[in-house]
């Protein structure tokens, strides 16, 4: 019988700034934190052993994650987490860290379940006989407090593995947009950047529900209208603050959306990251306008322009979409192409190809409205280099 019905997957949501203070309501006694480098700071580091000190719990340390996580960061921590046996794992920080969190989670309660088993997905068992996992974002991109994927890389193969599971989205995420304010602005828009492609790309997923399609228009609206005031030259400081803590819900948002559906061109093709040591996030922003070129005009793109104040038929809002894109990026200082990037034209073309392959197959290019073929993947890649900006009225798209 074919399933008429879906299930919106999120954890609990906590929100509100000051809202870390939630951590003394669950009565937890043995706090095991993963936390991040640069986030991580001794204010914080004070705030959390204040709140342990009130409700009476211990704390342990047991992960610091600095870069993209390794799988070694998972188990190298193991034997001291079961030493512990926290009933609380704490994951502080950015999305290698609330990742790296999940996966902790995950060995601790089943600790004969092998590497390789867990890659099987939507296998993984039911998480919490042991411990309640609660995620707090530093940053305001990655939504990976609310999803169910953690992203590895193998340190012999340097390929980034998978862990998918809807019972890895943690139970309760912490939305503090306190413990966003010493962000430098690089950050705050690349993972804002990397929240809109989420938020976006979720939007025209073919799998998406009407209500996952709300959510990530809304969380797209407000990373648009709020970037720009959240930065450090806002001369107002209530019009800051209220604008960071928008963007900071709308990443979960963005994370939410494409838990319950999926992403799309931006994140399947966006090898050039890994390939020349560049944020996820600023990838995924640069190749967002020119992979919504392929999608075509698209009722999201259509409803979110209109929303932005531009007038004309489906393709033609969708049109000013993508050229609002392009704006906004001019507008905060942000390449527009891979060569404006620094990246070697010879060895990004050497490998066009391999990635054009090597993408087709990923869930988040079959789940896209564009029809994707080796072809499109290499002219995808070259304009992404030179800057050739898609023209949804050309007679060229009007093909597809």
């Amino acid at each position: 019988m074919q399933q008429t019905f879906s299930i919106l997957s999120t954890p609990k949501f906590i929100t509100g700034r000051g809202s870390i203070s939630f951590l003394t309501s669950l009565g937890k006694k043995r706090i095991g934190i993963i936390r991040g480098g640069r986030s991580y700071n001794d204010n914080l580091k004070e705030k959390i052993e204040m709140l342990a000190a009130e409700s009476g719990a211990k704390i342990q340390y047991l992960a610091e994650i600095r870069n993209e996580p390794f799988i070694d960061d998972i188990f190298k921590c193991m034997d001291e987490v079961r030493s512990f046996e926290p009933d609380m794992i704490l994951a502080i920080g950015g999305g290698s860290v609330l990742d790296t969190a999940k996966a902790i989670h995950l060995f601790y309660e089943n600790p004969d379940m092998k590497f390789e088993d867990a890659l099987i997905p939507f296998t993984l068992p039911k998480l919490g006989k042991k411990a309640v996992h609660v995620s707090v974002p530093t940053t305001s991109g990655t939504g990976s407090e609310t999803t169910s994927v953690a992203v590895f890389i193998d340190p012999l193969t340097q390929v980034k593995k998978l862990l998918l599971d809807n019972n890895l989205i943690p139970h309760y995420a912490v939305l503090d947009a306190d413990l966003t304010e010493s962000l430098p602005d690089s950050i705050r828009i690349a993972t804002a950047m990397d929240a809109l492609t989420h938020a976006i790309e979720a939007s025209t997923a073919v799998n998406a529900s009407v209500m996952t399609r709300a959510i990530a228009l809304e969380s797209s609206l407000d990373i648009l209208e709020n970037l720009s005031d959240s930065l450090n030259n806002c001369q107002n400081a209530n019009v800051q603050a209220l604008s960071r803590e928008k963007i900071h819900i709308a990443s979960a948002m963005a994370g939410v959306a494409i838990t319950n559906s999926c992403t799309g061109l931006a994140h399947s093709y966006d090898h050039p990251g890994p390939a020349f040591s560049k944020a996820h996030g600023t990838v995924c922003g640069l190749m967002l306008p020119y992979t919504m070129g392929l999608c075509g005009a698209q009722p999201s793109y259509a409803t979110l322009a209109t929303r932005l104040g531009y007038q004309g038929n489906k393709k033609e809002l969708s049109q000013h979409l993508i050229e609002h894109l392009f704006r906004l990026r001019e507008s905060l200082s942000l390449e527009l192409t891979f060569e404006e990037m620094g990246i070697d034209r010879k060895e990004y073309f050497n490998r066009v190809e391999t990635w054009s392959k090597v993408s087709l197959d990923a869930m988040a290019t079959v789940v896209s409205p564009a029809e994707m073929t080796i072809e499109r993947g290499i002219e995808l890649y070259d304009s992404c280099y030179y800057g050739k900006r898609p023209d949804l009225t050309s007679p060229i798209f009007m093909l597809y």
